[in-house]
């Protein structure tokens, strides 16, 4: 007789016949029958977290590494509420993550029954796709409706722009009887998405407006590696076409590029400023840090703003596009930069700026005191080479920006939703799919609120948290605020009384600390060598002094013109 949970056994079987290889698990009740399901299927790898808030993120930082999408498993109630940020954050990064909830039949659901809340749709804003397959699939209909949904939404997962999708999973009780077993594979649907290709008469016209603008603009956003895009772009700025900026998360290694372009308009005359707005942007990748080119962009807006993208996209962050183009970069690149000429005035302007600039940072960080500052330019002389370096939100990712990007370097961070909550477990997460050193950049706070991601027994021994300790949301000191915060200060700087090194022996992770720059340089040798455990350097500083510095750097940068 066929069982009622005939879809439950080959939930794991469809997964993996999408190229899932990881499922994280949170350990409940209610998902009894999904752990069981998966944690006993030996194609894919298994990994319990009991934070579900850290799980999610961990899987994101998995799945950002794998290329690939990660399943994750949890209880009914709010333990499911938990994956709401790492959703979020999968959502904006397009990152793949199949949420799969435990959840009560609907005759219970408003019920007063424990654990029982209101979950399909919960996710409806920032996931691509969501069902609820059916509480029971004895019958072969409900069987094949069961395979036919699991298969479609796990291809919104991976196909055009990836991203999250849910699928709750109702179950009645009892919850740990045996499994059906699975006699063959059943079958899936597979989605095949081709490359966009533009028509001939498009790549005419796109061509001729190309030539017909003398000052281009390249703006390289959030990204990841891509040695064939970074070499066609070198082409561009060798020849002269255009000026390329490409902060150091686009991941892009262009010599002659402008890769620190928050201190690089902040070094720019009013006069530069005028002449240096573009006739025409080009935009690729993702979102882009810098604050201040983003207000330098809306101000000294371009004719034209084209977007290039193979998955067409309408965001407009600079309040200036005129086209959004769905073709990959690389072929778009590559067919508009054949002429080899342009306006040498244009970029000779963006090299002359850029040399200045290095000469003025130099003398500046050479003679600082022990603050943030100078800790960060010491972290970034001695980065091992061939590492992921994950960049928290708040501070670490504006300091890191400072800094030319290093060509053997790959950068990464949740700039999604910008948030700071699950920095480190998702570090973590990318340490398991990566055989390279991960190393994270974190401030105190955000160590602090991901603490739990070292509650973790699958923690890799390639796993380094530096924690970047000012005395607490420092970050409410560096930007511009108000007079009026003044009385409850407290409320946005937030100092605290955690013992980082009691943390860390708690959780079994090997500590270090530094509070001047003698001391750091010599632990960093030892640091970044091999170990057999996750490693945690706390770093101590002064958080006035270091916004005090912070300040400075850039009133120097601007007298410096």
């Amino acid at each position: 007789m066929p069982s009622i949970r005939r879809g439950i056994s080959e939930l794991p079987y469809l997964c993996h016949a999408h190229g899932v290889e990881y499922v994280i698990i949170s350990p409940g009740s209610r998902n009894a029958p999904l752990t069981i399901a998966f944690a006993t299927f030996s194609d894919i790898k298994s990994i319990s977290i009991t934070d579900e808030r850290s799980a999610g993120y961990y899987a994101l930082g998995l799945a950002q590494q794998l290329k690939k999408p990660v399943v994750l498993v949890c209880t009914s109630g709010t333990a499911m509420v938990n994956y709401a940020p790492a959703l979020a954050e999968a959502y904006y990064l397009k990152v793949p993550l199949i949420a799969i909830t435990a959840d009560r039949p609907a005759e219970w659901i408003d019920q007063n029954d424990g654990q029982t809340i209101r979950q399909n749709g919960l996710f409806a804003n920032f996931i691509k796709d969501s069902l609820e397959v059916p509480v029971e699939t004895e019958k072969d209909e409900d069987l094949w409706l069961f395979r036919r949904k699991v298969s479609e939404v796990i291809n919104y997962a991976t196909s055009g722009a990836p991203g999250p999708v849910h699928i709750n999973v109702p179950l009645r009780e009892p919850l740990y009887d045996p499994l059906p077993e699975v006699t063959e594979p059943p079958p899936v649907i597979k989605a095949l998405y081709g490359t966009p290709v533009l028509s001939q008469q498009q790549t005419s016209s796109l061509k001729k407006l190309w030539q017909s603008f003398e000052k281009k603009l390249i703006l390289c956003g959030m990204s990841y590696e891509d040695p064939g895009l970074s070499e066609i772009l070198e082409s561009v700025i060798t020849h002269k076409q255009a000026v390329v900026i490409n902060e150091n998360l686009s991941n892009l290694k262009i010599e002659g590029s402008i890769d620190t372009p928050d201190i690089f308009i902040a070094s720019l005359s009013e006069e530069q400023k005028d002449d240096f707005r573009p006739h025409l942007l080009i935009s690729i990748g993702g979102p882009v840090v810098s604050k201040r080119l983003k207000k330098y962009l809306r101000a000294h807006k371009p004719a034209e703003h084209w977007h290039i993208s193979p998955n067409i996209s309408f965001t407009d962050t600079f309040q200036s596009l005129n086209r959004s183009i769905g073709i990959e970069p690389v072929d778009f690149f590559s067919t508009m930069a054949t002429d080899k000429t342009g306006d040498t005035q244009y970029p000779e302007l963006a090299k002359q700026v850029a040399q200045h600039l290095t000469d003025i940072h130099t003398r500046f960080v050479e003679k600082i005191p022990f603050t943030d500052l100078a800790a960060y330019k010491t972290i970034f002389d001695h980065l091992p080479e061939n590492c992921n370096l994950h960049l928290a939100n708040s501070t670490p990712v504006r300091y890191s920006q400072l800094f030319p990007t290093q060509k053997k370097i790959n950068y990464f961070s949740n700039r999604g939703t910008s948030g700071i909550d699950g920095c480190v477990s998702t570090v973590a997460g990318a340490a398991m799919a990566s055989e390279k050193l991960n190393i994270a950049l974190v401030g105190d706070l955000a160590f602090i609120y991901d603490s739990n991601a070292l509650w973790n027994n699958r923690l890799t021994s390639n796993l380094r948290v530096i924690i970047m300790d000012n005395e607490g949301g420092n970050i409410f000191k560096l930007i511009n605020t108000s007079p009026v915060i003044n009385p409850i200060r407290h409320f946005f700087e937030t100092p605290h009384q955690v013992k980082v090194d009691k943390l860390c022996e708690a959780f079994g992770v090997e500590y270090f600390k530094a509070d001047n720059n003698k001391d750091l340089k010599e632990i960093l040798i030892d640091f970044f060598k091999p170990n057999q455990r996750p490693s945690v350097l706390h770093i101590q500083t002064t958080g006035e002094l270091s916004a005090k510095t912070f300040k400075q750097y850039y009133q120097f940068i601007s007298q410096n013109k």
